[in-house]
């Protein structure tokens, strides 16, 4: 009798994801469309972000536009979206040169991060 090693299941799709994303815990709101929701970021790159949503269903290719300190709304499309949160790639990344002001002011205590959202 022989055993065999475990095998890593070599059909799974590899992470397509181009740059690394940043943790955060950011309050803020989405558009879609018409309606405003809000929502809680998760994760950021200049290239897109992770968000928690429980009041709405997202689906992958739906546009939707989020409001980022020193940006405002920011168009993005969805990539894929779970019960309760999603994913979005922004439809024109963030300049690199501003990224760290931008990560700066979503990582700032929530008093001051709040103060900005518009109304």
């Amino acid at each position: 009798m022989t055993l065999e090693a475990p095998r890593i299941a070599p059909d799974m799709p590899r992470q397509r994801r181009e740059t690394t994303r940043d943790l955060v815990d950011f309050p803020t709101s989405i558009e879609r469309g018409e309606i405003r929701l809000d929502v809680r970021l998760i994760d950021v790159s200049a290239r897109g972000f992770h968000a928690r949503c429980s009041d709405a269903r997202f689906v992958r290719g739906e546009a939707v536009s989020v409001w980022l300190p020193q940006c405002g709304l920011v168009q993005a499309r969805v990539m894929w979206g779970l019960r309760g949160c999603f994913g979005a790639q922004f439809m024109v990344p963030i300049d690199p040169r501003t990224y760290p002001d931008i990560l700066a002011a979503l990582r700032a205590p929530a008093d001051k991060a709040q103060g900005a959202l518009p109304g």
